[in-house]
């Protein structure tokens, strides 16, 4: 293991880690407890959703990077937005701009992600692309982890909370410089195709989207093309998946206050250590899909979500006298249930779709975001008309409707294979 970091990381990503702990540790917990204080929960989730959009901006960055071909100066550039994003936030008490500065938090973290996996796969051996995203994932989710660990000791002053994410922006900003490539010592690389069962990327919407991957005029033909085709109906199910997911993730803290009783403190600690757990599971994941297959594995991903919502569903509605603990019990199971998800996930889509890779990942990509938008706009529509626990119910429904549509793509996957078994015999 020491001798992978030593061979395939470089010096910035220790100020990638500062990024991955304020963009996915710190914000994520205090922007929906600032919002639901001074607004309301359809604001929160406004806000959310404002900040996913930001980051939908990617592919902007990525062409962006090279038209000027100033890898160095927009890598940087996401560290200023955040900083300014973060920062101000914390000083405005107006819905108009909180959304505008969510999204400009999106648009900096999507511009540094973005050029992040263009360091690699635009300067670096293509041999070498996988380890190296690999341990930048897992340096970015690391910051995750420490991140909410921050955030459970921040909950109680959010607003001073959002500015210490902005502070971490500057250590970020000069130890992410330290030994960038020089936009000079570019390599004219293909599109990058990665190993997914190597990737550990952290739990977050948008987490793999670099600038080969898009949606593009291309993928959206090719989903026309295939909608009602084993591509198509994955990509429909992953959708419905992601949905109750992020219903849940996006206004997390909220959530569990609401309906268990648990303050944003414990809350957060809580998916701490569920994050750190989910890390370990990733390689797990990764053989156990070579050995079974990755839909096999996306239905256990799958699953193991399901057993999460279903028991917080059912804490919802049953008070036993402990639900504030068994809630967050029943909780620990969807971040490690990510790790299936995302290994499986990105392998079955270069496996299923019929179009460039590139292209399907990107289909796959924008799933996960829309997901994450509409997510966050329904819970908080959700709550504020009916309260929290028809958000859980909703997002069970949707997640069981996504096992459901995958499970039948498996079972039809499965007919048709053994439809060909004599046909090949017989030729």
């Amino acid at each position: 293991m020491l001798s992978g970091i030593k061979t395939y990381t470089d010096r910035w990503y220790s100020g990638y880690a500062f990024q991955g702990a304020s963009v996915l540790g710190v914000a994520p917990i205090l922007i929906p407890l600032i919002v639901a204080k001074l607004g309301s929960n359809s604001a929160a989730g406004a806000v959310v959703a404002a900040f996913y959009l930001g980051q939908l901006t990617a592919p902007l960055w990525g062409w962006l990077t090279d038209r000027l071909d100033k890898f160095r100066l927009i890598y940087s550039l996401g560290y200023l937005l955040l900083a300014v994003g973060m920062g101000a936030f914390a000083m405005v008490h107006e819905l108009a701009f909180w959304l505008g500065l969510a999204f400009v938090q999106g648009a900096g973290a999507a511009a540094t992600n973005t050029v992040a996996a263009m360091f690699i796969v635009e300067f670096k051996p293509k041999e070498q692309w996988d380890p190296r995203i690999g341990w930048l994932q897992t340096f970015y989710g690391t910051g995750q982890a420490l991140g909410l660990g921050l955030a459970a000791a921040l909950q109680m002053a959010p607003l001073w909370g959002m500015g210490l994410a902005a502070a971490l922006m500057v250590p970020g900003f000069i130890l992410g410089r330290r030994g960038l490539p020089r936009d000079q010592d570019r390599r004219k690389s293909d599109t990058a195709t990665f190993q997914a069962h190597a990737l550990r990327p952290p739990r977050h919407a948008y987490s793999q989207l670099h600038r080969s991957q898009g949606l593009c005029v291309q993928g959206i033909k090719g989903m026309v093309r295939e909608w009602d085709g084993p591509f198509g109906l994955f990509i429909f199910s992953w959708l419905l998946t992601m949905l109750g997911t992020w219903m849940v993730y996006n206004l997390y803290p909220l959530l569990m206050k609401d309906l268990y009783g648990v303050d944003a403190g414990m809350s957060s600690l809580a998916y701490a250590i569920a994050a750190t757990l989910g890390i370990f599971a990733y390689a797990p994941s990764g053989v156990l899909a070579e050995k079974i297959g990755d839909g096999p594995v996306l239905v256990v991903g799958i699953l193991m979500t399901l057993v999460s919502m279903v028991g917080m569903t059912l804490l919802a509605y049953v008070h036993t006298g402990d639900n504030w603990l068994l809630s967050q019990a029943a909780f620990l199971f969807m971040p490690v249930a990510w790790s299936p998800l995302i290994v499986a996930g990105t392998s079955y889509t270069a496996q299923l779709a019929t179009m460039p890779e590139g292209n399907a990942l990107g289909v796959y990509n924008s799933a996960t975001a829309v997901g994450s938008v509409l997510g966050a706009l329904a819970a908080g529509w959700l709550s504020d008309a009916w309260g929290y626990g028809v958000v859980m119910l909703g997002a069970s429904i949707l997640t069981i409707a996504g096992l459901a549509l995958l499970a039948g793509l498996l079972w039809r996957q499965r007919n048709a294979k053994a439809a060909a078994k004599p046909q090949g015999a017989s030729g």
